[in-house]
């Protein structure tokens, strides 16, 4: 189940988690996917210093997807590393500075004080991680029948006036 907190842990934690078939239709809906067959989280949290928490593993997800060639549905594994780190006190902390290194991607989320969402952390991954375009491994867009010229044919409210006038000679 995803709908949990990951709290802060005195010492490294394993936080395995599989999403529930409702979960599955939650995100489902969210990102207008045809399915979701299944999501899973395998991540470890550990403590930072001053309160600190870091979250790092991975999502993996079976997905149903549409493909943008054929518009055919098909099935599509995703798996994304996760890589997070939260401090206590961001929100407030406006006369405070977080140092972030150049080398850091992102700087540290704000840790709420019940913990981190488990499911929006996932919901995240997944925001971030899907293929806006996803095309079925067999789809070929050179066999597609498509002809160029039918989309140069004039539009507009007077195009179809313009086949009724006589050609010039």
């Amino acid at each position: 189940m995803l709908t949990r907190r990951i709290a802060r842990p005195e010492a490294e934690a394993r936080i395995e988690a599989r999403a529930t078939p409702a979960e599955c239709r939650e995100l489902s809906a969210l990102f207008e996917l045809p399915a979701v067959h299944s999501v899973e989280a395998a991540l470890a949290a550990r403590p930072l210093p001053e309160g600190g928490l870091a979250v790092e593993g991975r999502v993996a997800a079976r997905l149903g997807r549409l493909c943008v060639v054929t518009d055919e549905p098909f099935d599509q594994d995703f798996a994304e590393p996760v890589s997070r780190r939260y401090l206590p006190g961001l929100a407030e902390a406006e006369a405070h500075e977080v140092e972030v290194g150049a080398l850091d991607e992102d700087g540290p989320d704000p840790l709420p004080p019940g913990g981190v969402d488990l499911l929006e952390l996932v919901r995240e991954v997944l925001a971030l991680g899907l293929d806006p375009h996803p095309r079925a491994p067999d789809a070929d867009i050179a066999a597609l029948d498509y002809d160029p010229e039918e989309d140069e044919a004039p539009a507009g409210p007077f195009a179809g006036l313009a086949g009724l006038r006589e050609p010039d000679e």
